[in-house]
């Protein structure tokens, strides 16, 4: 097991996003007190969507939100009112209840006419503004881990796992017959804290080899190359 790999071990999956939801709220808090700001990345897909739900429903009070930024590691290839959108997902989650004002709001999808290359170059560019065109240090970038070891949409055996200067990228992604945005490894890597939120027995196998400390999939690579801190329940450890 990489020794940089925290494993916070909960009961269930409800106390696994506590535990999580308390993390993040912290982690905002010191950043906000530090420099006036707080930037973080979310993750899509069906599991952080109860975190949001609960960060909205019992943080409202604990941090100042309209200090935070939002920005997305990874987004599907739709408009953002469609079902399958993570920015649709987060926004009825989290940026609605929380009353959070557009402006401190980044989808990876714009309203032209869904050229994906388009959106991705756009996302790096505006990156690149608030890190004065260096690789910008998000206070915390939010993940899952797929059953095949992905996670934001750096899939195994894809093109955007070898990008080292693109920050944001179109990957194709060949067993989901399409494409997907992403971030690289890079921003990942430069993040100040990177979390992965892993419910449920159907990422039992992923897991277990992330703690072997096995670095074949993506998942396993990041967790070797620096600290990361992973919010789990019992069915995801198998015990």
């Amino acid at each position: 097991m990489s020794e940089q790999a925290q494993f916070h071990r909960n009961p269930t999956p409800e106390a696994a996003f506590v535990a999580c939801a308390d993390f993040l709220v912290d982690r905002l808090a010191h950043a906000i007190d530090a420099r006036g700001i707080a930037r973080i990345a979310l993750a899509g897909g069906s599991t952080p969507r109860r975190l949001y739900q609960m960060l909205a429903e019992h943080y409202a009070d604990a941090l100042a939100w309209d200090r935070v930024e939002f920005y997305f590691g990874d987004e599907r290839n739709v408009p953002r009112d469609h079902p399958d959108s993570n920015f649709r997902m987060a926004q009825r989650a989290l940026f609605r209840p929380l009353r959070i004002q557009p402006h401190r709001t980044f989808p990876m999808i714009s309203d032209q006419k869904r050229d994906p290359e388009h959106d991705a170059t756009a996302y790096e560019a505006l990156l690149r503004q608030w890190a004065s065109n260096a690789v910008p240090h998000f206070d915390v970038t939010l993940l899952g881990l797929g059953e095949d070891g992905h996670f934001a949409s750096l899939f195994p055996d894809t093109p955007a796992l070898g990008e080292c200067s693109r920050l944001a990228v179109v990957n194709p992604v060949e067993k989901l017959h399409g494409y997907r945005l992403t971030l690289t490894f890079p921003i990942f890597e430069a993040a100040r804290a990177v979390v992965f939120l892993v419910i449920g027995n159907e990422k039992r196998e992923a897991l277990a080899r992330v703690q072997s400390g096995r670095e074949d999939l993506p998942a396993e690579q990041l967790a070797a190359r620096r600290a990361t801190h992973w919010f789990v329940d019992q069915g995801s450890l198998g015990t």
